[in-house]
Parts: C-alpha cells; sequence; structure tokens
C-alpha cells in the first residue's frame, strides 16, 4: 500500500471533527477576557483540551497553502500549494486561485483516514476540487461569489447530486463574499452532513473572520463581534457531532494570524517605473510584458522572473529593491533571498522575497503613486512565519488529550500526523513528530 499505514488498532481509532477559523490568532481565545469576547465554547475547548500558544505555520502565512499544510504536513514545496491565487502576471486566470487538489503533491489526512477505512467528508476547505479520499466533498470554490455560483458549487461537489440533497434540509448553499451570513450557510449544510453521512472524519472550514480582519483589522469591534457569532456556529456544529460520535475529538486550528495595516505599497507600480513591466489591457491594468513581477501574499510578495536565468533582471532587482528597502516609507522589514526562501520551503522558481514590516502589505495591482496612506486601520497577513502575529491556532479536545494542557508553541506540520494517530490511521510522509496531548 503506497504512502499510508493502515490503521493502528481498533481501540485506537477516534472520529475527528477538525474545523479551520480562518484567520483566528490564538490569543482570541487565551486571552478572551482582555479582548472582552463571549466566545464560550471555544473557550470550554481550551479549558477541556489541549492547547498550543502558537503554531509556527508555513510561509508565506496565506490561507491556500496553510490549508494544505495542514492536511500533509509538509512545507508548501512538498505539497505544491504556493500561495492563494495562481501567478497570473498577464491576467489570463482572471483572477484564478489553487482550487483544484490535482495541484497538490502530497498525501493528504482523507486519503490515510480512508486507506484506514474510515468515512470521509469535508465542507468548504482550500483547494479541494475532485479530492480523493474525500467520500462527501462540498470544496472551496468561487468565481463571482453571485447566484450563479450555487449551481457552480453544486457541481463540483461530490458525490453529484449530494450537495443538492443537502440544501433541502440546510437551504440553498449560496456562495457570498465570505461574510458571516454566509459561514451561517457552511454551518448549516455541516450539520445536515454530520446527520446524514456520519463521517469518521471531517473538516470544516469557517471564512468570514478572516474576511472582517481585512476590512477592520484584529480585535477590532467588528472582527470581535464576527467571532462571537462563529462561536455560537461552531457550538451548534459540535452539539451535532457529539449525537453520532459521542467518543470523537473536537480540534480547532486555523490558518494564520492577522496584523493591523495603515500603508499600502504597488511593488509593481515601480517595476512599470523602472520598465521591468509594461502594461496593456483596460485601463493599463494587466501586464503585457514583463521582465519580473511580484507576486503579491499579502504581508510579502514574491519576486519572480520570466526567464530564471536572466541574472541581469535578477541583478535590476536587487539594486530595485535594496534602494526600496532603503526607504522607511516603504515598509520593507527584510529581502530575502533565494537560498532563504527555498530553505523554508517556498516557491523554488522565487528570485527573492520582500517581507514587509507590521503596518505596510503588498497591493495588488499598479496604482500611482506607489504608495498609500489609509485613513483607518485594516489588515492582513501573508507575512514570512517568523512574526509572532502571524501564529495559528490549534485547540483540541476529546479522548486521549489531557484536560488544560499546554502544549507551548508547536510547528504547524505536527499536526496532520497527530490527527492521523486519533483516526487510528498514519501519513507516513509526514515526517515531524506528533504532539503528545495526554
Amino acid at each position: 500500500m503506497t504512502f499510508f499505514a493502515t490503521a493502528l488498532s481498533a481501540q485506537t481509532h477516534h472520529p475527528v471533527l477538525m474545523i479551520s477559523i480562518d484567520g483566528l490568532r490564538p490569543d482570541y481565545v487565551t486571552q478572551a477576557d482582555q479582548h472582552g469576547l463571549k466566545v464560550p465554547n471555544l473557550r470550554r475547548i481550551l479549558a477541556e483540551g489541549a492547547h498550543a500558544e502558537g503554531v509556527v505555520n508555513v510561509s508565506p502565512t496565506v490561507t491556500y497553502p496553510n490549508h494544505t499544510t495542514l492536511v500533509t504536513g509538509v512545507l508548501p514545496s512538498e505539497h505544491g500549494i504556493y500561495n492563494n491565487e495562481l501567478f497570473d502576471p498577464e491576467g489570463k486566470e482572471h483572477g484564478g486561485w489553487y482550487w483544484y487538489a490535482q495541484a497538490v503533491q502530497a498525501p493528504t489526512l482523507w486519503q490515510a483516514a480512508k486507506a484506514a477505512g474510515l468515512v470521509t467528508a469535508s465542507m468548504y476547505w482550500p483547494v479541494t476540487v475532485k479530492a480523493s479520499g474525500i467520500d462527501y466533498n462540498v470544496p472551496e470554490y468561487f468565481r463571482q461569489r453571485t447566484g450563479p455560483d450555487r449551481y457552480l458549487e453544486e457541481a463540483v461537489s461530490r458525490p453529484a447530486g449530494m450537495l443538492e440533497e443537502l440544501e433541502q434540509k440546510a437551504g440553498p448553499f449560496n456562495i457570498r463574499n465570505s461574510d458571516i451570513v454566509f459561514d451561517e450557510t457552511v454551518t448549516r449544510t455541516t450539520i445536515a452532513m454530520i446527520e446524514s453521512r456520519h463521517p469518521d472524519f471531517l473538516t470544516v472550514h469557517i471564512v468570514s473572520l478572516d474576511h472582517v480582519e481585512h476590512e477592520h483589522g484584529p480585535f477590532s469591534a467588528e472582527a470581535n463581534a464576527d467571532l462571537e457569532k462563529i462561536d455560537e456556529m461552531v457550538g451548534r456544529i459540535v452539539t451535532a457531532q457529539r449525537k453520532v460520535h459521542p467518543d470523537g475529538v473536537i480540534a480547532v486550528v486555523s490558518d494564520h494570524g492577522f496584523s493591523a495595516v495603515r500603508h499600502r505599497v504597488y511593488l509593481n507600480s515601480a517595476l512599470v517605473k523602472e520598465g521591468i513591466i509594461s502594461l496593456s489591457g483596460h485601463e493599463k491594468a494587466t501586464a503585457d510584458r514583463w521582465s519580473a513581477f511580484a507576486w503579491p501574499a499579502g504581508g510579502s510578495a514574491m519576486m519572480m522572473l520570466h526567464d530564471k536565468a536572466d541574472r541581469e533582471t535578477e541583478k535590476r532587482i536587487k539594486e530595485l529593491l535594496a534602494k526600496l528597502a532603503s526607504d522607511p516609507r516603504y515598509g520593507i522589514a527584510e529581502i530575502v533571498s533565494h537560498e532563504k526562501a527555498v530553505q523554508q520551503g517556498m516557491n523554488p522558481d522565487v528570485a527573492f522575497v520582500v517581507n514587509f514590516k507590521p503596518g505596510y502589505r503588498m497591493a495588488v495591482g499598479f496604482a500611482e503613486p506607489e504608495l498609500e496612506d489609509l485613513t483607518k486601520d485594516e489588515g492582513t497577513h501573508g507575512y514570512m512565519n517568523t512574526l509572532d502575529e502571524m501564529h495559528s491556532s490549534f485547540f483540541v479536545e476529546g479522548p486521549g488529550v489531557a484536560k488544560g494542557k499546554n502544549l507551548g508553541v508547536i510547528d504547524m506540520r505536527q499536526i496532520a500526523p497527530t490527527i492521523a494517530a486519533l483516526l487510528g490511521a498514519k501519513l507516513d510522509t509526514a515526517k515531524s513528530p506528533r504532539l503528545s496531548l495526554q
């Protein structure tokens, strides 16, 4: 049998529900009182189980690479998902993301659980369109986030007809702009899936906190109010799970943290000024010819060369970045070398990575001027994973988990093999040590 070990023993198998709350910093829960937050369901999981003070995730600290690491236990250089959006300087993909599981190059927890004879399911998890190993799958997929996207979602969900069946009980699966109303849709549909399919391993992605934090910043009144509503939804999902699997384990994870932002930097505008990019298209909004391009990732940007062997352009980019980094208005914390980026598991084709200081972020597009000061706090992530504010969350409770255990700061790559062990399966390609939960 390739990649996977068989189930350990019947006694070690526990059903697992893993809920990802996108953008959840651990201190939303561990320091809830200091932030005036009423999150009783998340606090109960904290009190009754084990938790990490922080999870060192993968760089860049954005959603799709980190969600893929959560279910594979390996770095982006091993699983193949390097950003949220595809690298597309010429705009040919029209905003396409890494939606398709065919891009994932490493075995997943769903495959490991399936190989161990378990029933698997997933609700709106990134990079899962046509994912193998998932018996019941409603993948994260969208185009315009308008009414017709519902039918697109029905078309890509598996098995065919399942989502329509769930909608009869849960209501229409209308794709919206990642708000709390959509999270309610995800919650109702998840509960219907639990009640009708009884999966042994279920992953769920809750999205609205990230959206609100981008608009208003972390720990804003708006973000806190959103999380309190999410907490109620988590409680309902857990209640449904406990009815079906009273011996189950509940894990709450996240992909990244958040930092407040007051400045936007349009790096690609600087490349236009240098003649490295020429523009075309409607209102000159896309690159026509380019020797190098800054691939945005929020708090960082990956500098990509059109020709990896173009040493002249590489030298020009290095000199330009050094010049920009010397100007404090650009908020550049570090120019990360190709060698260091590759060592951290980032895209092997990257020439440099521009890592910004907290308070600054890479902006999409070719705006003039290339620096923009904001009049109110926004939020972002995507910095290199060395920034503490980017660390994500891990809370777990249930059989085999010690009450009140503090795991300290952990590596995100430890989560997948830990979940596999709880399920009674092994993910052989995840080499990081399992967490000691007892």
